[in-house]
């Protein structure tokens, strides 16, 4: 199977999607059309910069469908003979081009601090990902997680905040609710990660949606980075860069509360649970109201002072 990309602008793309007679896709904001023709799949993506990828798929002839509209091609080609190799198209991701995803770990856990990611993901790092078997977070194993992170933090661009559960709680007896942190959180990592890499203006924003579009824009505020912004539930099933921050941002995570455990002396469960309850009432027993409130987010209904 060959899958060939090319990047046209706004008049290019409907000059091609006047060509096979397609039908616009209005309900997928970045979707432009999607079409058959003489077996070859071609799909168009669109961002809000009007930049517009065409994918064509299918046989040899993809190449040559493709040159009729673009001299310059991205081409990948994937070994139909090796079904339990899934590539990425398979595996459900949607683009494969240049990216920034963001995702954030720790909002429901009662100890510990939040943590955001954000990744930059090229083409040429898809085959890497792929090998590593790199999907969300939340379904792979702690123990694989905390042996692949540190290869994540080398091979791709990423830079991850960390707002500790002390500072969220005393943000939140200021009235700066956990959902604006987070969603200032996303944006500062982003930035940071284009400002660290000097990453394109025009590279899109994949974001694992949290708040609607409107309410994450409105908490980030003026600050808004100013590249195109993509909000997707579950965004690490769909696109490699969110996959990525997913993992790094548990990694990070893992290793913190690793590090709070041995200050704590304990093991202690994630969540919010009554075991969680339980687990508090004893460290505070043991170390203190003083030394474990630092750990612990006060406005959750868990935390009792008594």
């Amino acid at each position: 199977m060959i899958y060939v990309t090319i990047k046209v602008d706004q008049a290019k793309a409907e000059e091609i999607r006047d060509f096979y007679k397609a039908k616009e896709i209005t309900d997928k904001p970045y979707e432009y059309f999607l079409v058959s023709h003489c077996g070859i799949t071609i799909h168009a993506y669109k961002n809000r910069k009007e930049i517009y990828s065409i994918v064509f798929s299918g046989p040899e002839a993809s190449k040559e469908e493709a040159l009729q509209f673009s001299k310059t091609l991205t081409i990948k080609e994937i070994d139909e003979n090796k079904p339990k190799q899934k590539d990425a198209y398979y595996q459900g991701w949607e683009d494969l081009s240049y990216q920034i995803g963001s995702d954030e770990v720790g909002v429901g856990d009662f100890f510990g601090p939040l943590i955001v990611a954000a990744s930059f993901v090229e083409p040429k790092d898809i085959p890497f990902l792929e090998n590593l078997k790199i999907n969300d977070s939340k379904k792979m194993d702690d123990n694989y997680i905390l042996e692949v992170g540190p290869k994540l933090k080398k091979s791709i661009k990423n830079y991850i905040i960390m707002v500790s559960a002390n500072k969220l709680s005393n943000l939140e007896e200021k009235s700066f609710k956990l959902h604006k942190v987070m969603a200032k959180c996303h944006n500062l990592s982003q930035q940071g990660l284009i400002e660290k890499y000097g990453i394109s203006e025009e590279t899109i924003v994949y974001i694992d949606q949290f708040e609607p579009e409107a309410n994450y824009r409105k908490l980030v505020g003026d600050e808004i980075v100013s590249n195109p912004l993509y909000f997707r539930t579950k965004g690490e099933s769909y696109f490699p860069s969110v996959a990525v921050a997913s993992v790094l941002a548990r990694y990070t995570f893992l290793k913190q509360w690793e590090e709070m455990e041995k200050v704590l002396g304990c093991s202690i469960p994630k969540g919010a649970s009554s075991q969680v309850d339980k687990t508090f009432s004893l460290i505070k027993k043991q170390v203190g109201n003083e030394v474990v409130d630092k750990y612990v987010k006060r406005f959750f209904r868990n935390y009792r002072e008594d």
